[in-house]
């Protein structure tokens, strides 16, 4: 049986219960655990629902306030991680999560999580179609990082590597559990942690397709996602020289399938209000670091080559603790995206999907030579 965890913050409640009790409906799943930060409110909001949907179904619901286990910011890496803790010291067989802000959950991912997991797969990761404006983390750092570090192997060719919607089985969880790289990470970084380790255990991976996407909030401008971009690209630039999963990893995935009309037309972030992230005049630090690029500032974003190398550059360079350093490559970053979004999307979102794709190849062909 198994066990299902909703690591939140401040998401609405409503849909946070309602996917508590989705999952409580599920006959697989004996228990569910909500986590949250210390001082969230939105816990006791969902105390009384939780403590109903819990005598309906017969089945317990907890509600844990997450403790303070990694060594960054606190986040939710420490969420995840006291999850993954608890359910290790009760050797619980399998452990769901799943990100609370999904709009469109429902017993599907859980099923298609569990029947991978019967035919022996020891981590499950579900995959989807995004809009061709979202998951701009992914596609220009974590995804091209990955390639970069891990060409050849089944890192970069993950679909999801910040999707915080996997299955674990016993093993994969002990292993997560005594990573102490896992445990430090509190922060956004998490999710890069947990895909690197769970890659590189031998235990068979294995994609679950969600077709309809996974939905959700999206957002206004790039600037309520600069804490995620830094800490990701930080958490990524920790994975440098570790060891790469084996060549002949288990591996597989279902079929994709074409992205529904309506996420193809969708736009998931205020371009126009992003802009003026650029307008910003650097500091006199800022302008010190930027003058050490491969590639001069007004160039280093402009298409995927000099991407690239300037990526390149801060996953060898950046720092995390340094608020010039966060500043640039967050400014770096939101110049990249812009340009894409700018030149890229408007060649509709089938062109726009085969282009990322091929970034990532050709990053995992640099990365390659870089070997050589």
């Amino acid at each position: 049986m198994s066990l299902v965890v909703f690591p939140f913050k401040d998401e609405p409640p409503a849909l946070i219960s309602q996917n508590i009790e989705i999952a409580l409906r599920h006959d697989r799943v004996e228990e569910v655990w909500g986590i949250a930060e210390p001082d969230t409110g939105i816990a006791q909001d969902l105390r009384d629902s939780a403590s109903r949907y819990s005598t309906y179904h017969s089945k317990p619901v907890a509600l844990l306030e997450q403790e303070r286990i990694g060594d960054l910011r606190p986040g939710k890496g420490d969420a995840m991680n006291t999850a993954i803790q608890r359910a290790a010291e009760q050797d619980r067989e399998r452990v769901h999560f799943y990100d609370a802000d999904i709009t469109n959950f429902d017993a599907g991912w859980i099923e298609g999580a569990e029947r991978a997991a019967d035919r022996g797969y020891g981590v499950v990761r579900h995959r989807f179609p995004r809009a061709a404006t979202d998951a701009m983390i992914t596609w220009f750092i974590t995804r091209p990082g990955l390639a970069m570090f891990f060409p050849g192997t089944i890192l970069p060719r993950l679909d999801q590597p910040l999707g915080g919607e996997f299955l674990v089985t016993t093993p994969a969880l002990h292993a997560l559990a005594a990573s102490a790289d896992v445990r430090a990470r509190s922060d956004w970084g998490i999710d890069t942690m947990v895909t690197y380790e769970t890659a590189t255990l031998g235990l068979g991976l294995y994609e679950h397709h969600v077709t309809d996407g996974k939905r959700h909030a999206l957002y206004g401008s790039l600037a309520d996602l600069e804490t995620m971009a830094v800490e990701c690209l930080d958490a990524v630039r920790s994975l440098h020289g570790r060891p790469p999963p084996l060549l002949n990893a288990k591996h597989a995935s279902d079929s994709a399938t074409p992205a529904p009309q309506d996420l193809k037309e969708m736009v998931a972030f205020d371009a126009d209000g992003t802009a003026a992230i650029l307008e910003t005049p650097l500091t006199a630090d800022e302008t010190d670091i930027a003058g050490r690029l491969p590639i001069p500032l007004e160039q280093a974003a402009a298409d995927e080559e000099a991407w690239g190398a300037t990526l390149a550059h801060l996953l060898q360079e950046f720092r995390l603790d340094l608020p010039q350093w966060r500043a640039l490559a967050f400014r770096l970053w939101v110049a990249r995206v812009l340009a894409y979004t700018r030149e890229v999307v408007p060649r509709g979102y089938d062109g726009a999907m085969s282009y990322l794709e091929g970034t990532i190849r050709g990053y995992e062909t640099a990365g390659q030579s870089a070997d050589r």
